[in-house]
């Protein structure tokens, strides 16, 4: 039996908020099984509290958002993507503003903070989402496929106009061994024009070499470079791996991604959700008796 998993202690994390331009701190909180994902906006009267589900998650161009209709925290699939890659399906996360930081936009700084803590076993079932049949989308850029799988696995392809990018794609099978040591370092990308327009619109307050490979025309601007040559592709997949979590466990699919953004994963799964080809189970042990066979006395 696969069993429910939540952080072994509270997890710390600060960080300047992109949009805001403010320090951010996140707290991750253990829970008992069965009690999901809740976000929290710590920062204001009352703390409310947001429990994830498809219904109050929106995907916009470059990030995804979760909102009770008044009350809501920005840029949550990193960290939703860090959870989903770890196992960790029950967890409090207190925010002290509204988004959550990008840090260096890949995981790996909350991650090494997570695996200071540690994880604890919950004594309940994993929960997984069972996909009944194939089903595909696009939106004349971008397609998404879905495909019954008895395990998750991503195929990812982006295509940039760029001498750095161009085309790349990435299989992932998933596994918490495999997301640690393929995904979870890949950080987002950006454009330097295109960040100081926004900052210059007031979009982005916050934001700098130190949060994203960041890109003139023609050549990375970051001193150290990149982390692997397709880091542009992994990310692609972290950033997959945290919009699929807003089901609240894992998609039990093949994923085929070409070209495709948040906005158009998000609304693919509410559709999903919509046509009844989503169905919640719970991981069960299966034992397998084995007995050899007997010889035939010889006569």
């Amino acid at each position: 039996m696969e069993y429910q998993r939540t952080v072994g202690d509270v997890v710390v994390f600060e960080g300047e908020g992109i949009f805001s331009g403010k320090e951010i701190r996140v707290e991750l909180h253990p829970l008992s099984e069965g009690q999901g994902i809740i976000f929290e906006r710590a920062d204001l009267p009352h703390s409310p509290k947001i429990k994830l589900a498809l219904e109050r998650v929106y995907g916009l161009e470059g990030l995804v958002l979760i909102s009770d209709g008044k009350n809501q925290v920005l840029l949550i699939e990193h960290l939703l993507s860090l959870l989903h890659g770890l196992g960790i399906d029950n967890v409090l996360i207190r925010v002290f503003g509204e988004e959550i930081p990008l840090l260096d936009g890949s995981v790996l700084p909350i991650l090494r903070k997570v695996q200071e803590k540690g994880y604890r076993l919950l004594p309940a079932p994993k929960k997984k989402i069972l996909l009944k049949r194939a089903y595909e989308v696009e939106n004349g850029i971008g397609k998404i496929r879905f495909k019954p799988n008895p395990q998750l696995q991503i195929k990812a392809k982006i295509k940039f106009e760029h001498p750095v990018i161009g085309e790349q794609e990435y299989f992932f099978s998933y596994t918490p061994q495999k997301y640690l040591s393929e995904i979870s370092f890949a950080r987002t990308f950006g454009f330097k024009d295109l960040l100081e327009e926004r900052k210059k619109k007031g979009i982005i307050k916050g934001g700098n070499l130190s949060n994203a490979i960041v890109m003139d025309a023609e050549r990375v601007l970051n001193e150290e470079g990149l982390r692997v040559k397709d880091e542009f592709v992994r990310h692609k997949v972290l950033d997959l791996m945290g919009d699929l979590y807003v089901l609240g466990a894992t998609l039990l699919a093949e994923v085929e991604a070409n070209c495709t953004g948040h906005k158009l994963h998000i609304e693919a799964l509410k559709t999903l959700s919509h046509l009844g080809l989503l169905e919640e189970i719970e991981t069960r042990a299966i034992t397998f008796l084995w007995f050899p066979k007997r010889k035939k006395a010889s006569l």
